[in-house]
């Protein structure tokens, strides 16, 4: 099953704003993957960027507070202005087109602060579930179990 996502016949916008994905954020204690099931909370729907920059997915700092996402550790994260500490948020990801949950740890970077559009990168941890086509010709990128 290939689901289909982007801006076709619009180049520019894929260009733009990049392979993102709605997705549902939030933390059920309860839920397991095991279950095959949606988790329960009610977080926020929002826009995620796939990143293949990224080797693990991370959350906004700021909406991991609002969420009140539990912090399980710190850990030294590198990105394009060098090595910092974060927070580490425990969370699940709902990706609806796809009916797939990605869950664990998230770095709590400054996505927003750092001028992102999206509050959640979706790096290559998500991937390695995925093959990702990404057709920047035609504005649109698919992603295939």
């Amino acid at each position: 099953m290939r689901v289909d996502f982007g801006f076709p016949r619009n180049p520019p916008l894929l260009v733009y704003h990049g392979p993102t994905l709605a997705v549902a954020v939030g933390f059920d204690k309860t839920w397991r993957a095991s279950h095959g099931t949606r988790p329960s909370a009610r977080g926020f729907e929002l826009e995620a960027l796939v990143d293949t920059g990224a080797q693990d997915s991370c959350i906004d700092r700021l909406l991991a507070a609002q969420l009140s996402l539990p912090v399980v550790d710190r850990q030294a994260v590198c990105g394009v202005h060098g090595l910092r500490e974060v927070d580490v948020y425990l969370a699940q990801i709902y990706i609806p087109a796809l009916k797939f949950t990605e869950y664990g740890k998230f770095a709590g970077v400054e996505l927003k602060e750092g001028g992102h559009r999206q509050h959640i990168l979706l790096g290559r941890t998500f991937l390695s579930h995925f093959i990702l086509e990404y057709d920047g010709k035609n504005g649109t990128f698919s992603l295939k179990p």
